[in-house]
């Protein structure tokens, strides 16, 4: 906030000035001046011209002067996209640490999540989710695009019927992938199963129940499925218009009209496509874009032909739909950036380059070819925002399955793989957990400032490629093969200013050891496929520098305890209790970033917000322990969200160091809800003997939420903390 009042003032002395010169009299100018205003008189018009127009000019730059985000950082570039996760009580916070955050929250929740996303982090840019689907019963029917089978019902059919019955009036069979149809003009219905005779378990009332009476010989199709949200719309020329709309107008129109975009700073479309696959139609009936109830694969040669005709018809709505995104978010953001992202699995290589700002890698390669093709396909789209003068919004978002959730967080090396590669290609990188990516983790690396890159990657004599940064330089192995990179190979490459230092990080501490760089051996594994192949890569710095990340200890593995260090130790009586979905911001601001079990369940219960204890004898004990990488001086804070029972408001806790009490006091648990509470700078040794414990002995409940351990330096702070509030100090 400083910055920008200073920013203002700064404008208003400029405007100010400017406005005086433009209205120039002879009661306001100096003497000298009116002595040879005559002999000067040309020259001034044309000085007052060119300072009208500089003027106006800045009159329409200054909403981006004053009001733009951070649209280029420096590398690493980190991001967070989550269709989950903006469900915690906390999750607000954990998007903050990134440079750009990815959610799909809407209306007042999203205003609210946004504005509490930026009191954390001014700088970030947050984008607000899109899902290109549509929904039966939701839209308009002409939005739909059908499959080509094509039905008639052989029997009356009346509102509230549960079943319904027809014969085939094409040569296609119904599609198996659908759980809706649309009979007559305008009747969705949704159903549990269908033969060649008929459908059956149609809801006998509500919005999928048959609602109206149709005839014989009135019409039953099926809205094509798209993988992903949704149904696919039609967005060809071939459909017909809605309110007198082509489709795709009419679909932007009615998102900007439901969604409330001018609260971000950009778009983000999931589950789209910029091309199809023959794969998409093959087991549903084919496609009918122009309801002639021919697939028009068949229509239009079949396999790869008809697969061009298809998508020609699809680029040709696409196009005009993306361009019209880019308007209607200028109108609500003039004189920024309009910024438009899509989420096709993987990023596609074909007109998006020049119709939108960024794709994302679902999964890092999980729908690549190999390595080698994504980085070719992420260079491209790096080279061409370069030429367009933007900043490259490609993301790769890497994951852990669910099946490795027990230690999947703590493979350091795949993390490095995922970010060496995005580094090398210029993209923002985020690592989540779950197969739908409603978890993040946070690392070492991510606090780390390379700069700027200062070179294109390069291939080294080892296998490994480079690419070198203002600040230093990203090595990557992507062989598939265990091998060692020499500090040699470097030399004589462009941009190459060595030597290189690994950082001091405490994630991984015998990895990122702080030594100069003379040689590293980077994992890989060759799997089946290419794109399972396991790598590994490393981040070097021009001058010595140590980064630790906070560290975070919260209630389970996953979701709210930081990679390296485990969950929240609990002993005696407590009770865990799950996160809520509540709307934001009503809901509980416990320390927790997701409210739900993972999708696909895991072994441990993610969903848990923070646990509670009745008042006691002490017995009931909660112990944060974090693992130390960096031995020092850390800041300690805690956070706690809301109780129903009464909370205590001197719940104590100690502070010990390899076995001493260092410091011990009490904790208001009863306000400021939802924030960081400052508790004491202690220094702690390497390894996990170091902790801060709670306890019950308080005559109220306590709560055991989450504790932060942030990395002060090697040396006590000189300078003392502000004086700590509700917190009363004991010293042994």
């Amino acid at each position: 906030m400083a910055q920008v009042s200073d920013s203002l003032k700064m404008l208003k002395k400029i405007i100010t000035g400017l406005h005086n010169i433009c209205n120039v009299t002879d009661a306001n100018v100096p003497v000298w001046y009116l002595n040879a205003k005559v002999k000067r008189m040309k020259i001034l018009h044309q000085q007052k011209r060119y300072i009208s127009n500089l003027f106006i000019l800045m009159i329409l730059l200054l909403p981006a002067v004053l009001f733009s985000q951070n649209y280029n950082p420096p590398f690493p570039r980190t991001v967070f996209q989550s269709p989950y996760g903006t469900s915690g009580g906390a999750a607000d916070y954990f998007f903050s640490r990134y440079d750009l955050a990815v959610h799909g929250l809407r209306q007042e929740q999203a205003k609210a999540m946004n504005d509490s996303i930026r009191a954390w982090n001014p700088d970030i840019l947050i984008f607000g989710t899109s899902r290109q689907g549509v929904w039966a019963g939701t839209e308009p029917p002409g939005m739909f695009a059908y499959c080509a089978a094509f039905y008639k019902l052989t029997s009356p059919a009346q509102a509230g019927d549960t079943e319904i019955h027809f014969q085939s009036a094409s040569d296609y069979t119904w599609p198996t992938r659908h759980k809706y149809a649309l009979v007559g003009e305008d009747d969705w219905i949704k159903y549990r199963s269908i033969d060649e005779n008929g459908i059956y378990g149609i809801p006998s009332s509500g919005d999928y129940g048959l609602n109206s009476n149709h005839a014989v010989g009135d019409s039953v199709k099926f809205p094509h499925r798209m993988s992903g949200f949704g149904m696919l719309h039609n967005m060809t020329s071939l459909a017909p218009k809605v309110d007198g709309k082509e489709t795709w107008r009419w679909f932007i129109d009615d998102r900007f009209r439901r969604q409330d975009f001018s609260v971000y700073d950009g778009v983000f479309y999931d589950a789209f496509r910029l091309n199809f696959w023959l794969d998409d139609f093959e087991k549903q009936a084919g496609i009918d874009f122009n309801y002639n109830h021919i697939s028009d694969l068949d229509e239009h040669g079949y396999a790869q032909a008809g697969l061009a005709w298809v998508n020609d018809r699809w680029k040709e709505g696409i196009t005009p739909m993306l361009e019209y995104e880019h308007q209607k978010f200028s109108e609500l953001h003039p004189g920024k950036w309009s910024i438009v992202t899509l989420n096709t699995g993987a990023a596609e290589d074909n007109y998006g380059l020049d119709t939108v700002e960024g794709m994302l890698w679902e999964g890092f390669m999980r729908f690549s070819t190999n390595w080698e093709s994504m980085m070719n396909v992420n260079r491209k789209w790096d080279q061409k925002m370069q030429e367009r003068g933007i900043t490259n919004f490609t993301m790769i978002i890497d994951y852990e399955r669910e099946s490795r959730a027990e230690w999947g967080k703590n493979t350091f090396n795949r993390m490095r793989y995922g970010l060496t590669t995005a580094l090398l290609s210029g993209c923002f990188y985020g690592r989540t957990f779950g197969d739908y990516y409603y978890i993040t983790f946070y690392h070492d690396e991510f606090d780390t400032d390379l700069g700027y890159p200062s070179s294109e990657p390069q291939e080294l004599p080892s296998g490994a490629w480079v690419r070198f940064f203002t600040k230093g330089a990203a090595i990557c192995n992507p062989t598939g093969e265990v091998i060692t990179v020499n500090a040699s190979e470097l030399e004589g490459k462009t941009g190459y200013e060595g030597p290189y230092y690994r950082f001091r990080g405490g994630q991984d501490p015998d990895f990122n050891n702080g030594q100069l760089f003379t040689s590293i051996e980077l994992y890989g594994q060759k799997r089946k496929r290419e794109r399972d192949n396991q790598g590994d890569g490393i981040l070097l710095f021009k001058e010595p520098v140590t980064v630790v990340a906070d560290i975070t200890v919260g209630n389970t593995f996953n979701n709210d305890t930081s990679p390296a260090s485990e969950p929240v130790e609990l002993a005696g009586d407590w009770t865990e209790v799950r996160d809520t979905n509540d709307p934001w911001p009503d809901r509980n601001p416990c320390f927790s970033q997701f409210e739900g079990s993972p999708v696909n369940g895991s072994v441990i219960d993610d969903g848990i917000g923070y646990a509670y204890a009745p008042p006691g004898a002490g017995l009931s004990t909660a112990t944060f322990r974090p693992a130390i990488g960096v031995p020092g001086y850390y800041e300690i804070a805690e956070w706690h969200g809301w109780l129903d029972n009464p909370a205590s408001s001197q719940t104590p806790f100690k502070i010990v160091v390899d076995g001493d009490i260092k410091m011990s006091g009490v904790i208001d648990q009863t306000r400021n809800a939802g924030n960081w509470k400052k508790l004491a700078i202690v220094y702690f040794p390497k390894g996990t003997v170091s902790y801060i414990q709670i306890n019950n002995k308080t005559s109220g409940y306590i709560l055991a939420d989450g504790m932060r351990f942030r990395y002060l330096g090697d040396h006590p702070d000189l300078i003392p903390p502000s004086a700590p509030k509700h917190l009363r100090i004991i010293r042994p």
